[in-house]
């Protein structure tokens, strides 16, 4: 049982947070209809991913034995057969279909957009360098754009962007810690890293960072005046997120759940939304 909760990789379910973005910066986040929604909405997604890491992990299991932390993963590792990885994302598909039917055919639909592009990935543009960090981002932004569609809430040009920017610097900080772990192994685990050199992938990092700042700046501006005061936390983050990217340890999820002051920094940044947005709501703006 331990193996198959390693092979969901439940810690990576954080990312469904991105479900939340456009209800929780339009205000809408407390009410009926996403609180309603929110919890089958969270687990449909959930589920989805976790089937496509199942299907990464199969299709990378060779590769993956070259790696000193991935070759523990329960299939790299021989700990879970391939065929009960296959039932387990067969069920997990039925699963995740099923809670986003209830939910309604635009984020089902989104859901089938994600779950396609996560296994192109897999079989093939993991290999090419670039557009690797573009499927990797498309994650993200997919799913800001899923959680639109199943709170109803209009996504905002600048929201948009500044998660499309948002999660090609996370990508690309993902391939840094990549290339820094595995140094002459690198080109032989990931085929994408021949075509990245160290300085490309670091202007990549900062132009990215650069623009993600840039575009959160102007929707700070457009959707809430007072968010603007929160500028400076995300600069911040953003600073602390490149320090930990070149020292190699720029993997989204380890670096959200294990830098404290980072995993700090969010949830003050996360705080200061809320109380700017909501404070009414309890008498404090």
């Amino acid at each position: 049982m331990n193996n198959i909760i390693r092979l969901l990789r439940p810690k990576h379910w954080v990312k469904g947070m991105f479900l939340f973005a456009a209800p929780f910066f339009g205000g809408e986040l407390l009410s009926w209809g996403t609180l309603s929604a929110a919890p089958i909405a969270f687990l449909a997604f959930s589920f989805a991913a976790s089937a496509s890491y199942i299907i990464n992990d199969i299709a990378d299991r060779k590769t993956d034995r070259l790696h000193p932390d991935k070759r523990q993963r329960p299939i790299a590792s021989g700990e879970v057969s391939i065929a009960t990885g296959t039932a387990i994302v067969a069920l997990l598909l039925t699963a995740s279909a099923a809670m986003a039917y209830l939910i309604n055919y635009t984020f089902l639909a989104y859901i089938i957009v994600y779950l396609s592009i996560q296994t192109f990935y897999s079989m093939s543009f993991k290999n090419t360098a670039v557009l690797d960090i573009f499927c990797i981002a498309s994650g993200f932004v997919v799913r800001v754009l899923a959680g639109g569609a199943a709170f109803a809430v209009p996504i905002s040009d600048w929201l948009f962007l500044s998660m499309f920017m948002i999660s090609l610097m996370l990508a690309t900080g993902k391939r840094i810690g990549e290339a820094k772990l595995l140094h002459e192994n690198a080109a032989a685990h990931r085929e994408s890293l021949t075509g990245f050199t160290p300085a490309l992938l670091n202007d990549i990092l900062l132009i990215t960072a650069s623009a993600s700042l840039v575009f959160y700046a102007m929707y700070t501006i457009e959707q809430y005046k007072n968010f603007l005061y929160t500028v400076p936390v995300v600069t911040f983050g953003l600073f602390r997120y490149l320090m930990l990217a070149k020292e190699g340890r720029g993997d989204p999820t380890d670096a959200m759940t294990g830098d404290r002051l980072l995993s700090l920094t969010v949830i003050i940044w996360l705080l200061s939304v809320g109380i700017i947005r909501y404070g009414r709501l309890w008498g404090i703006n």
